[in-house]
């Protein structure tokens, strides 16, 4: 059966740290594919800095262009808002019932899992794969929860896409954090600019 992960995020916008990320996990996990599942609008962010979704998704099928097994998807652009993993996961699912899908989580999500929208509910259906983030450590979760999910060693890389709009906003050039067309496609369309 093919084991499909699943990382969700904004994505706004994607960078090298998501990529690193899931190459580790495809070359170093039991996973055969990542999907990277761009969400409208996460229940716990603010939506103002939020680039379009079309934006969004298209900067992820860039970045993710060289790896066949990577893909993006828009599946929660025609779901209601705001956009509950445990109704996507359900979704895929009953899609999908010969594949086996494995959630990705940082451990910062982890240690406010039990927040989330049907929590329980997830923990018992699916897998999850939880990889370290800098300032969140994992053994502070919940210990039912941490004998539920499996600790991913991936090497740490301290970017983040506030970071990457701040800099656009400041108009600094930090073309590295990005590939080079989702950045050029950032500038085309003046995302994220003053």
């Amino acid at each position: 059966m093919q084991e499909t992960g699943l990382l969700f995020g904004s994505f706004n916008p994607i960078h090298i740290g998501h990529l690193a990320l899931a190459n580790y996990l495809l070359e170093y996990t039991s996973l055969d594919e990542i999907q990277f599942i761009v969400s409208p609008q996460n229940p716990f962010k603010e939506q103002s800095d939020l680039a379009d979704g079309q934006h969004r998704l298209q900067m992820v099928r860039m970045a993710i262009s060289r790896e066949k097994r990577f893909t993006a998807s828009d599946i929660e652009f025609d779901m209601p808002l705001p956009s509950y993993t445990s109704k996507t996961l359900e979704l895929l699912k009953k899609a999908n019932p010969d594949q086996q899908f494995t959630l990705i989580i940082g451990s910062d999500n982890l240690l406010v899992f039990p927040r989330w929208h049907e929590a329980n509910k997830i923990l018992e259906e699916f897998h999850i794969l939880v990889y370290p983030r800098p300032g969140f450590p994992a053994e502070d979760a919940e210990k039912d929860i941490l004998n539920k999910v499996t600790l991913v060693d991936a090497p740490l890389l301290d970017i983040s896409s506030t970071l990457i709009r701040k800099a656009f906003f400041e108009n600094k050039k930090l073309p590295y954090l990005v590939t080079h067309d989702v950045y050029d496609y950032i500038n085309k369309n003046k995302l994220y600019q003053k």
